[in-house]
């Protein structure tokens, strides 16, 4: 290593080379290896629990860090690095540290953590008279006021995003950022004494779930309680709710916990019947993407994917119900007992611990208000029937007939962290770390952050988004938030390359949400290091590709196309037949390369060998705890886990405040992007008025003329239109 063998030779009494780069030492290290520890950190590799796990502390970070990877090893005097991926021959040694790790069919059983037991956030209050009177002076000028003893109102229901990607606090929808913002801010104001949540019909998965609950249990820590209200809930909607203190539910609601199910859907019947051929090709024993349309039924290697993770959600969810059940000596099989036979009406859940009381919810507004404002006016919790006099039942009387003192959530996660004096919050003396959201399917192009529709990665959005952080001086570090199932290959491999250059100047971490599986888990390998949720999807590092063959289609409908072309493979593409056998070798050969490739940079990411990492791809579908216990991700936990690991990588002192900055798409602004949107509903107003000119033009002359290439250039044209807006909006 160059920077190394310089570094030695300016100083030959030195005994031991003093390392300046940023050690990737968030890959699996083959035994016989070991870093060079430092004054700054030092790298350390156990064995807890049977699973492999990283204990580490970083080295001050050069302007370049070393890629993900990156094998150091140190041997006599003699100190050796690469700054690109090791493509060398697997030793002996790598081959005895590949053993190490689990087969595949022996990591079924891995116990899911709990949310907090992953990553607990720890509360730390701030203290003392002189901050306590800073505060309140500063109270004072605010522009959100509130009272004391006031409760945040939050509203959780639909698809509970990950975060407002338009960059607007305007939007009545709720995300998670929102989320974590209102529970830290809660925790630390003072004016601040419960927080009441009412939930509705969740659309999320259990990983932005898990998240949720750590922060719940953060603002539970801070002596404030935690109060669901719910009328309708099924497995998911209770499972945020059993991070709360108290659940209640109205007499007539309902709570439907029976178990988890999954299912998959098959059309191949159904396009055998229209007369489309599916042609699909895919490289992996479990990528069953394209089953949808090449299979009628489940395979057995699908089935055994989904099994495998059934099963593990569902152990999860049973034993956090078992907490509902303190007195039960086997709180695990008396939850199977109770999913077995679940009751039918609330009282029959509150008798067994799952509901703590029946109210509806004007009754049970009235119970905050007696408990979180009527103690400090001297009012008893009791009935009125037991006043003590009839002055208190008048002061009781009026506390009913007002409004609860709260504040909205919408309102709430405007309040800034600085108001508080958090650390997050601070302008000067900061250590500033990017956050760059990679949400929704990939594909080529722009974003779409349309609410209307879902959003979408463009790979030049991205890319440039990459590149501004990179070359942002003010960004110490960076943190690729990655939700997403896949997508385009093309564009997955651009926005790798781009992460890649980055990882060379500055520590990037990735953190997964609920899913970062294909294409997401192909941009999160370029990372130093992958942080993913206890129950996140991931892996599944696979290929698939498809062409419809509309052949029969075709025939019955009395449709002929003759395609004329110069070229082996020039008809690769038609749709109007299927494959010849030599088109059939030169797709499938296609798709092998892409494979191949995908498996070669996965496994130089994770710093082994593509044969051994072979067994751990095929297109499998992972959890995170089981991606950890295969090395295909180094920690569990999730927002806050990756800035800690950034703090390592930094080497920056515990009390050193971190801001985070979001790195967003540029935009032309509100104005330029409304005048947008308003020109293309003009535009398509326009087209939409001239076909139907010309389709009265058409019906009035004697021989319609029905040219394909207009019909073609008008779907063409309205599906811009609507890109258009899709995109722009």
């Amino acid at each position: 290593m160059d920077r190394v063998q310089k570094d030695a030779s300016l100083d030959s009494k030195r005994r031991a080379v003093r390392y300046r780069f940023c050690p990737s030492a968030f890959v699996g290290l083959p035994a016989g290896t070991f870093l060079q520890p430092t004054k700054h950190g030092q790298v350390a590799r156990q064995r807890l629990d049977g699973q492999w796990r990283r204990k580490l502390e970083f080295a001050r970070p050069h302007r370049k860090c070393a890629l993900p990877g990156t094998i150091v090893s140190v041997g006599q005097g003699a100190a050796e690095s690469s700054g690109a991926p090791q493509n060398s021959t697997a030793t002996g040694a790598e081959s005895e540290a590949s053993s190490t790790f689990p087969e595949p069919a022996a990591i079924h059983q891995v116990r899911v953590p709990g949310a907090t037991e992953a990553h607990r956030l720890e509360f730390k209050p701030r203290t003392g008279w002189l901050w306590r009177l800073w505060l309140a002076w500063k109270l004072v000028f605010v522009r959100i006021r509130l009272r004391r003893n006031t409760t945040i109102a939050v509203e959780v229901e639909g698809a509970f995003p990950d975060a407002q990607l338009s960059g607007l606090r305007t939007s009545a929808t709720l995300s998670l950022e929102d989320w974590k913002r209102i529970c830290r801010n809660g925790a630390h104001d003072p004016r601040i004494c419960a927080m009441y949540v009412k939930l509705g019909p969740l659309a999320c998965g259990y990983g932005r779930l898990q998240e949720a609950r750590r922060y719940m249990d953060y603002f539970r820590q801070s002596g404030k309680p935690v109060i669901v209200y719910m009328t309708v809930a099924s497995e998911r909607e209770y499972y945020l709710a059993l991070g709360a203190d108290e659940i209640h539910m109205p007499p007539e609601g309902t709570l439907s916990l029976r178990g988890l199910k999954v299912s998959a859907s098959f059309l191949r019947g159904v396009l055998d019947k229209v007369g489309i051929e599916p042609q699909v090709k895919r490289i992996g024993e479990y990528k069953s993407a394209g089953d949808q349309l090449a299979r009628r039924t489940m395979s057995e290697a699908q089935r055994e994917v989904l099994t495998s993770l059934l099963e593990q959600q569902f152990e999860h969810l049973c034993r956090e119900l078992g907490a509902r059940l303190p007195t039960e000596p086997q709180p695990l099989d008396a939850v199977q007992r109770i999913l077995e036979d679940p009751p039918l009406s609330v009282e029959e859940w509150k008798t067994l611990g799952f509901v703590d009381d029946i109210l509806y919810e004007d009754e049970l507004l009235n119970r905050l208000k007696m408990r979180f404002v009527g103690k400090h006016m001297g009012l008893s919790e009791k009935g009125d029937e037991q006043a003590s006099s009839s002055a208190e039942e008048r002061r009781r009387s009026r506390l009913l007939e007002r409004p609860l003192r709260a504040v909205s959530a919408k309102r709430y996660r405007r309040v800034r962290p600085a108001l508080l004096g958090l650390p997050e919050g601070a302008r000067y003396g900061v250590t500033r770390i990017g956050v760059v959201r990679a949400l929704g399917a990939i594909q080529t192009g722009r974003s779409s952050t349309n609410p209307l529709f879902s959003p979408s990665i463009g790979s030049d959005t991205l890319v440039e988004q990459l590149q501004r952080a990179q070359t942002d001086r003010r960004l110490a570090a960076v943190i690729l938030r990655v939700d997403s199932p896949g997508g385009s290959a093309l564009a997955s491999d651009l926005i790798w390359h781009a992460v890649r250059e980055l990882a060379k100047r500055k520590p990037v971490i990735a953190t997964m949400g609920d899913v970062a599986a294909s294409g997401g888990y192909y941009i999160s390998m370029g990372c130093h290091a992958i942080v993913a949720e206890p129950l996140t999807l991931t892996g599944s590092i696979g290929v698939v590709t498809a062409k419809p063959s509309l052949e029969q289609l075709f025939e019955r409908i009395g449709f002929r196309r003759e395609v004329l072309s110069r070229g082996r493979f020039a008809e690769l593409d038609v749709d109007c037949r299927p494959f010849t056998p030599d088109e059939d070798a030169y797709f499938t050969r296609s798709t092998e390369r892409i494979y191949e490739s995908f498996v070669r940079k996965a496994a130089e990411s994770r710093g082994r060998q593509p044969s051994e990492f072979e067994r751990y791809a095929q297109g499998r579908v992972w959890t995170g705890t089981q991606a950890e216990a295969i090395g295909l991700v180094n920690a569990l936990g999730g927002f806050d886990r990756a800035v800690e690991l950034c703090r390592q990588r930094l080497a920056l002192s515990v009390d050193r405040p971190v801001r985070i900055v979001e790195v967003r798409p540029r935009s032309a602004g509100p104005l330029a992007r409304l005048l947008q949107n308003v020109s293309a509903l003009v535009a398509d107003s326009l087209v939409s008025s001239s076909m139907q000119s010309v389709e009265s033009a058409q019906a009035r002359a004697p021989e319609p003329v029905v040219d394909p290439s207009t019909q073609r250039l008008e779907g063409m044209l309205n599906f811009l239109l609507r890109t258009f807006i899709q995109t722009k909006f």
